[in-house]
């Protein structure tokens, strides 16, 4: 972490952190946690800034591991060092992974009904909508200075999705080129 960075950070108890994070965790369904720490951490709290939550997401993204996870350690360890990292952990995964335990056991017939499986396609549809609107916010910024990244975006949106080639090796490539790319674009390279 740089040292403007740190900073800049607001100072946010462990206690902030764990209401934050459990809530997020508790109220987030099926793949839209980035979309809602967004709005929670930059939007609503101004603990990180867009340029500072877009690069932790892309480095949870290719980190392995959960992107989520990965985005709650650093978003923890930006507030609070390593107690943070693994408050924003515990508090992400903690209280829903209780509530699924608890309502599966309870209720465990009544989940296998047709109305169910409606209402989760239907969450999952929210949750698609958020995390595309994540990606959105994200493309608007780097296209604001550079256009190469929409024709790459383009590129593997075709070899993957239309085409149908395989992901790793598409990605291999998308993403050596947009290393290169990047790398000509800089005005100090």
């Amino acid at each position: 972490m740089n040292t403007e960075a740190a900073r800049r950070a607001p100072s946010v108890s462990c206690l902030h952190i764990a209401l934050l994070f459990a809530r997020v965790g508790l109220t987030s369904f099926g793949g839209g946690l980035s979309a809602w720490l967004y709005r929670e951490v930059v939007v609503q709290r101004s603990w990180l800034d867009e340029g500072e939550f877009l690069s932790a997401m892309t480095l949870g993204q290719i980190l392995p591991g959960s992107n989520v996870v990965n985005l709650s350690v650093y978003v923890g360890y930006r507030m609070r060092g390593a107690p943070g990292s693994m408050v924003a952990v515990v508090a992400l995964l903690a209280p829903p992974i209780i509530v699924i335990v608890v309502f599966t056991s309870l209720f465990s017939a009544w989940l296998q009904g047709a109305a169910v499986h409606r209402f989760l396609e239907g969450v999952a549809a929210a949750a698609v909508g958020m995390t595309a609107s994540v990606g959105l916010r994200a493309a608007r910024a780097v296209v604001a200075t550079q256009r190469w990244p929409v024709v790459l975006i383009v590129a593997v949106f075709v070899a993957v999705g239309m085409l149908r080639w395989p992901l790793m090796p598409v990605a291999l490539v998308a993403g050596v080129a947009g290393l290169l790319l990047a790398g000509r674009a800089r005005p100090d390279a």
